[in-house]
This record gives C-alpha cells, structure tokens and sequence, in this order.
C-alpha cells in the first residue's frame, strides 16, 4: 500500500505541464501570432531514458498540424527498447509562433495552448493503482482506454482547457530540438525554458 500511495504522489506530480500566462510575450516587440508553417509535420524521438514511477524509458512525438493544431505524446515503458508501455499522456491544442527568443535569436518561441488532455494506462498494475485511489476522480481506468482528464482534479492538479506550455525550438537541418523542460511528464515550471535539449532531437517522420 505504501508503495501505492508512493507511486500516485509521484503520477500526481508528473502530469503537470508547464502552464503560464502570456504576460511576458506581450512586453515583447517582437511579438507575432502565426502558425510556425516552418515546423509542420509529426516528429519523434529515440527512445530515451526518461524515468517516471517504475517506468525506466520514452518516446514522444509532436505533431504540428497545418491549421494551427497540434498533438504531443509521451508515452513512458518499463524496458530500454521501449516495448512494455505503461503509461501514455497525450495533450492537444493549438501552437503559435511568438518571434525570436530574446536571449538568442537563434531559438523560435512557441506557445502550446491546451484544449484537451488524455491520459491511456497500459498497465494492469497501474490500473489497480488509480483505480483504487480514484484518480482524476475515475474509478472505471481500464487497460488501452484514453480517459479526458482536462480539468480533472487529479490529486490537487489540474490541467485545464487555455494553459500555456512555453517552449523554444530549433530546427538543425529538418530535426527539430526543443527546450530543457520540453518533456510534459517531467516538467513543473512555468517559465520559458532558453536552453536547448541538445540530447533529446525530433526527427521528421
């Protein structure tokens, strides 16, 4: 039991992306509001090692789409070849363009704004977990079903419709690098992350 209640507090912590307002965008002149066409089409990383409760690796995927729509996934397993999937998030929405970042005008701004937020357990284990401690409010998580968590209360965290993940990118050649807080699962902050992940690339499918 005790390692239960563990390993929700540790799920609890991780399903909070990094949301924030735009208040730092617009004290920015070189604010703009465009899809980022540069950037259209699904991207995918290796899989990575990325631990997340008893989950040792990842693989996420970002899907920039040509209306202004956008999908991440990530989607965490218990094995370095990224076969035994536990866990997967997924997080949709609209994306615009927000200039150059003032830092370094090599990077672009992104913002994320969330619309929905689903989460897919993959492990009956897990299942029994959040079952039991009904997360998110749910006590019906099956196995391979994609359960809408936007603004559930999920252990005192939510995530709701209009959040904004803010993020940079880089894009080397066609493979895209995004910031040091770019991993939904992982990430806890609100700022605006002017590091690049040179360890995790994005390669166009």
């Amino acid at each position: 039991m005790i390692r239960k209640a563990a390993s929700l507090i540790a799920l609890s912590l991780l399903i909070l992306p990094a949301c924030g307002d735009n208040d730092d965008d617009d004290k920015n002149d070189n604010v703009v509001e465009e899809i980022p066409t540069n950037y259209i089409g699904l991207y995918k990383t290796d899989c990575i090692a990325s631990t997340a409760l008893d989950l040792s690796h990842s693989i996420r995927t970002v899907d920039i789409q040509a209306d202004g729509g956008f999908s991440r996934t990530e989607e965490y397993f218990g094995d370095e070849a990224c076969q035994d999937s536990g866990l997967a998030l997924r997080v949709d929405g609209t994306v615009q363009e927000k200039g150059d970042l003032p830092e370094n005008p090599q990077l672009d701004m992104l913002n994320f704004s969330v619309n929905d937020v689903y989460i897919t357990v993959n492990s009956d284990t897990l299942k029994d977990v959040l079952n039991t401690t009904r997360f998110c409010g749910i006590t019906d998580w099956a196995v391979g079903q994609e359960r809408n968590v936007a603004g559930a209360d999920c252990r005192g965290f939510a995530i709701k419709k209009g959040d904004v993940i803010q993020e940079v990118v880089d894009d080397r050649e066609g493979t895209l690098y995004f910031g040091k807080n770019f991993a939904l699962l992982l990430n806890q902050t609100s700022d605006r992350p002017t590091e690049i992940d040179d360890e995790v690339p994005y390669h166009k499918q």
